[in-house]
């Protein structure tokens, strides 16, 4: 199954990021870190694969997530900063959950 998106832009873009800030070990575990009132909120670190994990090789990068985690957002995109209208670069999740917060669209 196929859970990144990621445009040839998208990833020459997320290369040169990651090239230019000295990553080195192409690895990389995509973790839900929250919700704030722009949305979900993810990071991206240095990650093996470890036993309840999915990966996903997208040209030199491997993408790491918990089965767990997959199954909640149903894969992700990654936006250049063209696509993200001038923005930057994003990780979007494909599913975003309902949440019970009622103040601002993002919570």
């Amino acid at each position: 199954m196929s859970f990144m998106k990621v445009s040839d832009q998208a990833y020459e873009e997320f290369k040169g990021f990651l090239v230019n800030t000295n990553v080195q070990n192409f690895n990389l575990r995509i973790t839900y870190v929250g919700r704030n009132c722009n949305g979900l909120t993810f990071n991206l670190d240095y990650g093996v694969k470890g036993e309840n994990d999915v990966e996903e090789q997208v040209k030199d990068i491997t993408f790491i997530i918990d089965k767990d985690a997959l199954e909640e957002f149903e894969g992700f995109t990654i936006l250049s900063n063209e696509e993200n209208n001038g923005e930057g670069l994003e990780l979007k999740a494909l599913k975003v959950p309902e949440s019970p917060c009622t103040v601002c669209p993002g919570c």
